[in-house]
């Protein structure tokens, strides 16, 4: 009797029983590890665990992207790259309708469909994830033979068409209600087709890897999982056999990918797989002449790794040419030179097999046979290093454009830290800067908007940590440490999250919106609104500078119009919150200096200078009641500046009316200090010099005049 186990099977691997006690079993299945404490009856959880087995990733065209995984006996799924709720979680996640083996493709022209094979071609639809077999097989006259790891591709000269690997070359134009074969057999072997008499075809021969040209439309290449290599220029009119020579044993070859070059018609990139022939070396190709020649590109490829060194994919970068990845048995590697070189990519990757890579926008997505998905976020800087940078003295890299969006816009209890999560890409835009030697002193990163206005203001100062801190009612580790600049030698980055300095105020709070590790402390500064800055990189004295382009939230629900007057709004209470702050410091020095005249002072001073303290105090001194003060007016106005940072709104009409009596109330307090430097300081003074004393000069603030919306 099964103790263990669901329809389709979990797959178990290895048990363990504690020979002490039989109630406790280890098991390690396909889909991770899971404890039991009471002889089976129950078992812990395996989705505590990212040890997903991945076969192929892809990603579609909305925002976030979904990145698509068919992965080892727990089926298909999908997974947002960025959560609504600062984190990756259960609620950006979910299965797919597709085999465990195959590809998935998502309908470029239609977002709510995608394909998915490995057992048939199965077409999904979104929302009701109902699905149905598309495949040309099912129609048995075919007599098409296809692997579980069946290709699948969408044209990039015609979005319409969706094209398919089995033993043939077949394509649809019409989401699979028809097809039509387009090639001959291109996983028989010519050996077997020559054979007197001509033998058949293995019963799983079968192509394995499709590559369809961005550059040259019609020409597609087409691998199979016994050494073959096929390439039309004329969508499937004419074929020629341009299989690698130097193979050994090719019809124990496995091609596993092939990548047309996103810049040359007639450049294509292989990954070998040969383990049938217990072989563990890379094997990577090269072809510049639509296979006419090939050559071996493992230079700097480890070869002897105990995990192995299998080279399972290759994929070209799509914006640099030349710039080329490969997932192997232990890792991710990189060439800029294509291919003729590589080194490692690992950087905070476990070792795992990287079985496919995609690149969607900046981002590499790797998906690894045990370890689940990774992402590596932005990775244009890698377009950008050149032979010879290290001589320079500083550089300040292009930036990738950013999109405007919140942290996390949750508003209740957030997920504890020990619920399954992954991070989100870092908000804002990534900053990539070069550092040839140690600078002598602070460096800095300015963000300018298009008007030459100094939005945000980084360095390499360390940030000393906020006093509320250590008065905070909850464990310090939901809390963002923000550190200064690195200013290692290298390559450095770090991230404007697009938003305005922090407002000065009184006292700092820690949101419910919290993360772990990444909750910042607030008030924050507004989000910078959609359009170009200019990002000023300072170090010893000399500048760099870069453009770069922030647009907003494509799911944003309001009009450009709506988004400029809320940032009116949060700008005009930001800049009171900052007056507020510098009135605060002013009435604090003058208070300072009454008390140094009075020091030692005969009595009318003393009497003189408690009045005028008095007159200070009712505008800058504690919170009290509902005394208006400077604190009391500043946590006013905070409350409603952070109110409005939830998402994109126009003011409403209480919204703009809560704005106007806060300026009431600035105006107001405003009075009672113009009244107190005035009247009172001129009284005050007028007792020091009856004295022989010297008097007493304050600073002027600039007047904070409230602009009706």
């Amino acid at each position: 009797t099964g103790f263990k186990g669901a329809p389709g099977g979990d797959d178990p691997q290895v048990m363990w029983i504690d020979p002490t006690n039989g109630q406790r079993m280890f098991l390690g299945l396909d889909q991770g590890a899971t404890i039991s404490l009471d002889g089976g009856a129950t078992w812990s959880t395996w989705y505590n665990q990212s040890t997903a087995q991945i076969y192929h990733v892809a990603t579609d065209d909305s925002f976030p992207y979904w990145i698509y995984g068919t992965q080892q006996d727990t089926g298909a799924v999908r997974t947002r790259n960025r959560g609504n709720y600062g984190a990756v979680t259960m609620f950006d996640w979910n299965a797919v309708n597709g085999w465990e083996w195959g590809t998935i493709r998502p309908d470029p022209l239609h977002p709510d469909i995608v394909y998915s094979s490995g057992n048939g071609i199965q077409k999904i639809s979104y929302p009701s994830e109902q699905w149905t077999n598309v495949s040309p097989s099912v129609d048995p006259s075919s007599a098409m033979r296809a692997t579980t790891d069946m290709p699948i591709a969408f044209a990039p000269w015609d979005k319409s068409k969706l094209f398919a690997g089995l033993n043939v070359v077949t394509v649809t134009a019409d989401g699979g209600a028809t097809w039509k074969t387009i090639s001959p057999d291109l996983a028989l072997r010519p050996e077997a087709a020559q054979a007197n008499p001509p033998r058949p075809a293995g019963p799983r021969d079968a192509i394995v890897s499709l590559a369809l040209s961005p550059v040259a439309p019609g020409t597609i290449w087409a691998g199979s999982n016994n050494g073959l290599i096929h390439v039309t220029r004329d969508e499937g009119k004419t074929w020629t056999n341009v299989s690698i020579a130097a193979l050994p044993t090719p019809a124990r070859a496995n091609v596993s990918a092939i990548e047309a070059s996103p810049f040359d018609a007639g450049t294509a990139y292989v990954a070998i797989e040969a383990l049938r022939l217990g072989d563990h070396r890379p094997h990577l190709f090269r072809t510049r002449d639509f296979g006419a020649t090939w050559t071996e590109i493992n230079e700097g490829l480890p070869v002897d790794e105990v995990s192995g060194s299998i080279t399972r994919v290759i994929r070209a970068d799509p914006k640099r040419r030349g710039l080329l990845f490969a997932g192997t048995e232990s890792g991710v590697r990189v060439s800029f030179d294509d291919g003729d070189h590589w080194q490692s990519l690992k950087l905070n990757m476990p070792d795992a097999p990287c079985w496919d890579l995609t690149i969607k926008d900046n981002d590499l997505i790797v998906g690894t046979y045990g370890r689940g998905i990774w992402v590596l976020d932005n990775a244009s800087l890698l377009r950008q290093l050149t032979p010879g940078m290290e001589t320079a003295r500083a550089r300040l890299f292009a930036p990738a454009d950013a999109i405007r969006v919140r942290r996390n816009v949750g508003d209740d209890t957030p997920l504890p830290p020990e619920i399954p999560h992954a991070l989100n890409p870092p908000d804002g835009v990534a900053v990539d800067y070069w550092l040839g030697a140690a600078p002598s002193g602070e460096i800095t990163l300015e963000v300018l908007d298009a008007a030459g206005r100094v939005v945000r203001h980084l360095s390499s100062a360390p940030i000393p940590p906020l006093p509320e801190i250590a008065r905070i009612p909850f464990p310090e580790y939901w809390l963002a440490r923000p550190t200064g600049m690195p200013t290692a030698i290298g390559t450095n980055r770090i991230h404007w999250d697009l938003r305005y300095d922090a407002p000065k105020v009184f006292s700092h709070e820690f949101g419910i919106n919290a993360n772990f590790r990444l909750t910042p402390a607030g008030p924050e500064g507004p989000l910078a609104l959609p359009g170009a800055y200019t990002l000023r990189l300072t170090v010893d004295g000399a500048r760099y500078e870069q453009k770069v382009t922030v647009r907003n939230d494509p799911r944003s629900p309001v009009t450009p119009a709506a988004l400029e007057a809320q940032n009116t709004l949060l700008m005009r209470l930001y800049d009171a919150v900052n007056a507020t702050w510098d009135m605060q410091q002013r009435a604090d020095a003058l208070r300072a200096a009454v008390d140094a005249a009075a020091s030692g002072a005969p009595a009318d001073v003393t009497t003189a200078a408690a009045t005028l303290k008095a007159a200070i105090d009712a505008v800058a001194g504690t919170e009290r009641g509902s005394a208006m003060t400077f604190r009391a007016l500043s946590r006013k106005l905070v409350g409603q500046l952070t109110a409005q940072d939830k998402g994109d709104h126009a003011p409403t009409a209480p919204t703009l009316a809560a704005y106007t009596a806060a300026c009431g109330d600035l105006a107001k307090v405003q009075a009672d200090w113009s009244r107190a430097t005035d009247s009172g300081l001129t009284a005050f003074n007028a007792v020091l010099t009856r004295n022989g004393r010297k008097a007493v000069v304050a600073e002027k603030a600039a007047a904070m005049t409230c602009r009706a919306m």
